[in-house]
């Protein structure tokens, strides 16, 4: 991954505090601060402003980040620069043309199978990676898988990002973190620390239901909220069960098994027949199946396919679904 050129105008004018911020695109914002698009001449990059405050988080971040970026990966947004003034943090970041899949699946409910496959594979792929490195992600969601013009996902955000593997290699438990809309239940039931892969799986599962189903299973993976998933005993009427077929959902008990010992490795999902699929999905070494053109016509000949039906249908209220919506 190759450097980006640095606008010496930009750092000049962050280092001595008169950069308007006002002036840029906003991508997003939260509790960390704000996510700003900055253009020139030469170069376009997402400018992550994160208060000084947490200041041994924001270090974190960064080394854990600058880690992942060292190790050249197609699946995880680029980290270029890390500037600190007095009151701020800037992470100057590759810039994701094609947003998130957050903002996908809100301009579609659901992705077509083949699309929902692809971007799942490459979900795989990344998690495998940042894992080989011996950190979790923490926080897997929609709005932190972001796409490249070409059709890459790429995870990003690692704010809640921590090392689940010491300097001696030794694997460690990691603290409780995430969205409640996708953590594992282990962090519902366990009083302070868990394996941290398993984690990670388990959110996978939830985005792989809202690529496919159109909306989240479940508020929360508490024991109440499961009841009716660990006895198989879903509304195969209602969203998102409804949209969801027996190979895919034989992917999803494994994967979404409530035991965090037996939940389904990387290597497992690999070996399974739906995950296993071609029509231009990448393989397990991140290669494509298909050519790179082929690829990107076909998703976006999907997806726009699938926009069209959605504006054909009438529009129901959401408290006629049964599923969280956005």
């Amino acid at each position: 991954m190759s450097e980006y050129p640095k606008d010496t105008e930009l750092f000049n004018s962050i280092i001595d505090g008169t950069i308007q911020m006002d002036e840029y695109k906003n991508l997003g914002q939260g509790g960390f601060g704000d996510v700003l698009l900055y253009r020139s001449k030469d170069v376009t990059v997402a400018i992550k402003r994160v208060k000084v405050g947490a200041r041994s988080k924001n270090l974190m971040e960064y080394n854990i980040h600058n880690q992942l970026h060292k190790g050249e990966n197609k699946h995880v947004i680029g980290l270029y620069e890390v500037l600190k003034t007095k009151d701020f943090f800037f992470f100057f970041m590759e810039f994701a043309a094609s947003g998130d899949l957050q903002q996908k699946l809100v301009a579609t409910g659901t992705l077509p199978l083949t699309v929902a496959r692809d971007y799942f594979t490459q979900l795989i792929n990344g998690v495998d990676f940042i894992h080989s490195q011996g950190i979790v992600h923490r926080d897997l969601k929609p709005a932190n898988l972001f796409f490249s013009a070409d059709g890459i996902l790429k995870i990003g955000d690692f704010g809640a990002a921590t090392k689940y593997r010491n300097d001696k290699g030794k694997n460690i438990k990691v603290s409780l973190f995430g969205t409640n809309t996708h953590w594992a239940p282990e962090v519902e039931s366990a009083k302070k620390f868990v394996d941290g892969p398993p984690m990670d799986i388990w959110s996978c599962g939830i985005i792989l239901i809202e690529m496919i189903g159109g909306c989240l299973p479940w508020e929360v993976a508490s024991l109440d909220n499961l009841k009716n998933w660990v006895s198989n005993e879903l509304d195969k009427t209602a969203l998102p069960w409804k949209a969801i077929d027996d190979d895919v959902m034989l992917l999803l008990r494994n994967i979404l098994d409530v035991d965090p010992e037996t939940r389904a490795t990387i290597e497992e999902i690999r070996q399974d027949k739906w995950f296993c699929g071609k029509d231009g999905a990448e393989n397990t070494n991140g290669e494509m199946e298909q050519p790179k053109r082929d690829r990107k016509r076909m998703i976006q000949s999907e997806i726009k396919h699938s926009e069209e039906n959605v504006r054909k249908r009438q529009r129901v209220p959401k408290k006629q679904f049964g599923c969280l919506n956005y």
